[in-house]
């Protein structure tokens, strides 16, 4: 399904060029992985929607990463925790977020919550990682977790998400192999987010 040639799309600096080669290769894809992950998804009997983002604020800036979002709302996703498969131009990601736009209605609700999860989160495979923001392709040992969720109950501009990156020279693009790990990940990640909604 996704591919290394897939990262190509960011060769494009134009907002155009880049949007069209984001709406014929990528979102198909996202799509496609849907039909994989809402089944595992909706283990727990809820209804779940993939969110693919549309980037229609943009006006001047091609976006750099792009990503498809799972949540059980129609509607939208950034008010609750919720799955987040990405593209950056160096890696594919797949997150657990909690996302900034809960705050400040849900704050006081979310944040026992992560606080609840710390010895899971700490228990995740090594190659799990933190990011305390979506929108900045960085990443944090889960050893600094305490940390993140302090910085989001503190600071506004602020984000707890958790899960992992592959690195667009990994050798299962291209391969099934890819797919199956994207789904034992939210595997790893659902008895986390059942202790978040």
């Amino acid at each position: 399904m996704f591919e290394v040639t897939d990262f190509d799309i960011f060769k494009d600096t134009t907002l155009a060029g880049r949007m069209t080669k984001i709406r014929d290769i990528i979102d198909p894809k996202f799509d496609t992985f849907a039909t994989k992950a809402l089944p595992v998804l909706a283990q727990d009997g809820q209804v779940w929607y993939a969110h693919v983002a549309k980037h229609l604020r943009r006006v001047t800036n091609a976006p750099d990463n792009t990503w498809v979002a799972f949540a059980p709302n129609k509607r939208g996703y950034k008010m609750m925790p919720h799955f987040e498969l990405g593209l950056w131009e160096d890696n594919l990601y797949l997150f657990l977020a909690v996302e900034e736009n809960m705050k400040p209605k849900a704050l006081d609700d979310i944040v026992p919550k992560l606080r609840k999860i710390t010895d899971d989160v700490l228990k995740l495979p090594e190659y799990f990682v933190l990011s305390p923001d979506h929108m900045v392709n960085a990443t944090q040992p889960l050893t600094n977790y305490n940390a993140v969720v302090d910085r989001f109950a503190n600071i506004k501009h602020s984000e707890v998400l958790i899960g992992v990156t592959i690195s667009r020279d990994d050798t299962r693009f291209g391969t099934s192999a890819l797919d199956d790990y994207l789904l034992k990940v939210l595997e790893h990640l659902l008895p986390l987010y059942q202790q978040l909604k």
